[in-house]
């Protein structure tokens, strides 16, 4: 029997996903590879599936192209909220998500909606002295694991490569997401490139990633307050004070029905 799946589509600053309402179908991993196929599906970087919980405006799972279920995405986690508010009568300033990891706070500022990345543990846990091949190393967990590495020239990193050798490296027990990132001219800037865990390929965007890199920005320069990050899906920003927020660009890109 043929399944009718209704679905949104968003991007967060090229961070793609199929947005799914309620299904009343499980979502399956052979689900999730066929959605995000970019030649026979609907395309993207991961499928997000909203449910009800009780206390928050809706549960967000998360499922990576590849058919596995992450802990959090910065940017998916904006994508859903920007869902919410687009499709809901009663639009908010403010909404409450439970993930699987945690719970988050997503505030509307300047148009846009930023994420309060409440979730930041294990900073540089591990000896990273093994990777003397760059400036400086840095590993944190922003809601998944992340390893940022800094650059001279970013744009020259062949991240496909490069970032497998790290993203299963043995230290790493459960894998990790892997970013390269080069300070540039200009206040608190930054370009960042990050090869994400699940999809296994270089994304346009990734929100831990840049949490991430603004975090090693902090721990390596002390920067704080605005940190602009410069990525292939545009600029983005993380603030770090007494909080910490992640911010950047969302769109609509198309609705439709997809035939299983």
């Amino acid at each position: 029997m043929e399944t009718k799946i209704q679905f949104k589509k968003y991007s967060g600053n090229g961070n793609d996903f199929v947005v799914l309402d309620h299904p009343s179908y499980p979502v399956t991993a052979e689900l999730v590879q066929a959605l995000c196929n970019r030649h026979f599906g609907i395309g993207g970087d991961g499928v997000l599936v909203l449910t009800s919980e009780a206390g928050f405006d809706g549960r967000m799972r998360i499922f990576n192209a590849d058919g596995g279920e992450a802990e959090m995405c910065g940017n998916g986690i904006r994508c859903l909220v920007t869902y919410l508010y687009d499709s809901g009568e009663n639009k908010k300033d403010s909404y409450k998500i439970k993930t699987m990891n945690g719970s988050y706070e997503v505030s509307r500022r300047e148009g846009a909606f930023a994420v309060e990345m409440s979730e930041i543990n294990d900073k540089n846990i591990y000896d990273l002295s093994i990777f003397n091949e760059y400036f400086n190393a840095f590993y944190v967990n922003t809601g998944v694991p992340h390893l940022v590495f800094m650059v001279h020239d970013v744009k020259r990193i062949d991240i496909k490569s490069r970032a497998p050798q790290y993203r299963f490296h043995k230290l790493f027990p459960n894998g990790t997401n892997v970013s390269f990132l080069q300070v540039l001219e200009g206040e608190q800037t930054a370009y960042v490139r990050t090869y994400e865990r699940g999809v296994e390929d270089e994304t346009l965007s990734c929100g831990t990633g840049l949490t991430a890199a603004g975090l090693a920005l902090n721990h390596w320069l002390g920067w704080k307050g605005n940190i602009n990050l410069k990525t292939l899906g545009g600029t983005q920003r993380v603030s770090i004070g007494e909080k910490i927020f992640y911010a950047g660009e969302v769109k609509f890109c198309f609705q439709g029905e997809f035939t299983l």
